[in-house]
């Protein structure tokens, strides 16, 4: 991308956006990472346990503005492309939902604000990806606590309507649901559903008629530690399905506190709290799982995670695990050669750039959205952190090397009046250039200043990011406490709508209805044995234009994106590259758009419609 300055401050400004940015995130790091303090009781809120922090009102900045949306695109640059226009469709399509986050006036448990996830999945095998979204419940049970319904399953029928099928298919468990991971384990072609919560994990297996199973306590798989995020991917290379399981921290209800921001009561921050050590699920290929972090090298100090996404950073189709922690530097697991015993993992995040700030800072990373944001061709990582703590866009520089590009590309000046946590890469104007979703929404509690937040759709003009969320539809001009989102054409129309959970409000189904009739090619790879590929490859040429994504897994927060890859396409057919992990390379010719097809080694057909 070149070195000069960001593209939306001329220097001198820049200069002082800088200074400002490098003493507000060094503040903010001091009060996050030092945890709570005693104060004087004659301030403190009316609690025992009342503490105090920091406050980030102290510093620069304010409520993100409400903007009207632009009575017009045209008077725009004309290289910005169509309007974007997302529209929420949720009570429309039948979705009705509303995560149930158990907040108890004047306690403080933290995992109350933090939200729940979404996911996409197929669940029947009909072509038409379903949607899960997990749910909470009474965190403090006691006889006459009301009953709260379960996580919830949305079949979708034919991108017309969904029907909330939570209870015949079995998916309605209990438990204080935060992520949801699908993935095939036992190599049936149905997906299942690996559930992180707040307590003691679930495993769901798919029945293949409709129905799930919940085998948590047959597969030997889950701990009850406060699980996030999760994915799917064969860690040790025996073509089964494993899982990497994000772990946040020790927070229980003895050990809650209250924190005191400028006299108002609010949730303390990490810096209180103990992180714990992630989870590594090793499939047996028997329908059991047994921990085997430390055995294959994927086990650190105990750390504070939150997000992560696994893909192929360094081209070499073998995918690497990148988490993102809390307050903490984050984590690069990549492969090392191959033994006999199966492949061993090393963590390289500070040698490669990717665990701290460019001023060596730990970021609050909230969620993470990879794509090759720069047309090289190397998956770039963008991370979502802090209210006042920049947003952060590690630029992939090639072996395993990277830099964070905040400055530079905008992602800095964009961010600093939110507080992030699910973000997606999506084209949603079909340039070739994704673009980012980031669900926005604080965590101090409703007492303080910003609490809710308007969203964001950043373009991507190919130096940087714009920030165009007031033209993209009353979504994005309304304050939400935003939490989980995940991406998906649930509609077939050929572009990727976002599915998103808030904190107080339902859930939201954003239909991308920027083209009408976009001209693109969707992807979807897969292995006879179900096996997933993260660290597999598409390039598409069309009209002489080429494209290429990695295959991913993870991504966003506590969410699970629809599996399939959205290519823009210049003509009506193209042509599909595919370079598979075992370095297979199949070719196919001639393929019309419009289609979605599935990619088998050595062939291919298209999901029916």
């Amino acid at each position: 991308m070149g070195s000069k300055e960001s593209f939306d401050l001329p220097p001198m400004k820049q200069a002082g956006r800088r200074l400002q940015l490098v003493a507000a995130i060094a503040a903010l790091a001091s009060f996050l990472s030092a945890g709570c303090r005693d104060v004087d009781p004659a301030s403190a809120p009316a609690s025992p346990a009342a503490v105090t922090e920091k406050t980030s009102t102290e510093l620069p900045g304010s409520r993100p503005p409400v903007t009207p949306v632009a009575e017009s695109w045209s008077s725009a640059d004309a290289s910005r492309g169509p309007q974007p226009n997302f529209r929420d469709v949720a009570a429309g399509y039948g979705i009705e939902f509303q995560f149930f986050e158990d907040r108890v006036p004047g306690r403080y448990l933290l995992p109350e604000v933090m939200g729940g996830g979404v996911a996409w999945l197929d669940l029947d095998r009909d072509g038409w990806q379903d949607l899960f979204f997990t749910n909470g419940e009474v965190l403090d049970r006691r006889p006459d606590s009301p009953q709260v319904p379960g996580d919830r399953m949305f079949r979708n029928r034919l991108g017309e309507r969904f029907e909330d099928v939570s209870v015949p298919s079995g998916s309605e468990t209990g438990g204080y649901g935060q992520g949801a991971a699908a993935g095939d384990f036992d190599g049936d072609g149905f997906p299942d559903l690996f559930i992180s919560n707040y307590g003691m994990d679930v495993l769901l297996r798919n029945n293949g008629d409709g129905t799930f199973t919940d085998v948590t306590l047959s597969s030997e798989i889950g701990d009850a530690d406060w699980s996030t995020s999760a994915a799917w991917v064969d860690l040790n290379g025996d073509s089964l399905a494993d899982v990497y399981c994000a772990n946040y921290m020790d927070v229980t209800l003895a050990n809650s506190a209250v924190c005191n921001y400028g006299g108002k009561p609010g949730y303390c921050g990490p810096g209180k709290f103990n992180g714990v050590h992630d989870a590594v699920w090793l499939n047996l290929g028997d329908g059991t799982f047994r921990e085997a972090s430390r055995e294959l090298g994927l086990t650190t100090a105990a750390s504070k995670g939150l997000a992560l996404a696994v893909l192929d950073l360094d081209r070499d189709l073998r995918p690497e695990i990148y988490v993102a922690n809390d307050m903490e530097a984050n984590l690069l697991f990549t492969q090392t050669d191959v033994p006999a015993g199966g492949p061993v993992w090393r963590e390289t995040a500070s040698s490669a750039g990717a665990a701290v700030s460019a001023d060596g800072l730990n970021e609050a990373s909230m969620g993470v959205a990879a794509a090759d944001y720069d047309g090289d061709r190397l998956p770039d990582l963008y991370l979502t952190h802090y209210y006042q703590m920049k947003n952060t866009l590690y630029r992939n520089l090639g072996g395993l090397l990277f830099e964070d590009d905040s400055l530079r590309t905008g992602v800095a000046a964009t961010s600093l009046a939110y507080l992030g946590f699910g973000t997606i890469p999506l084209d949603y104007n079909m340039d070739h250039r994704p673009d980012v979703f980031i669900a926005n929404g604080h965590v101090l509690g409703p007492a303080i200043e910003p609490s809710a937040m308007t969203p964001q759709l950043l373009r991507n003009i190919g130096t940087g990011f714009e920030d165009i969320s007031r033209f993209a539809g009353g979504y994005f001009v309304d304050a939400w406490i935003g939490r989980g989102a995940a991406g998906c054409d649930f509609d077939h129309d050929g572009d990727t709508d976002i599915a998103v959970s808030h904190i107080d409000r339902p859930v939201s189904l954003l239909r991308n209805d920027t083209i009408s009739t976009p001209r693109s090619l969707q992807v979807d790879l897969q292995r006879l044995d179900r096996v997933p590929v993260p660290g597999a490859r598409v390039l598409i040429t069309s009209a002489d234009v080429q494209s290429e994504q990695s295959v991913s897994a993870g991504g966003s927060y506590l969410s699970t994106n629809d599996s399939a890859l959205v290519f823009p396409l210049e003509a009506d057919t193209a042509d599909i590259e595919v370079t598979w992990p075992d370095g297979r390379v199949d070719r196919h010719a001639a393929i019309p758009a419009g289609l979605t097809c599935v990619l088998l080694p050595g062939r291919w057909y298209a999901v029916p419609r």
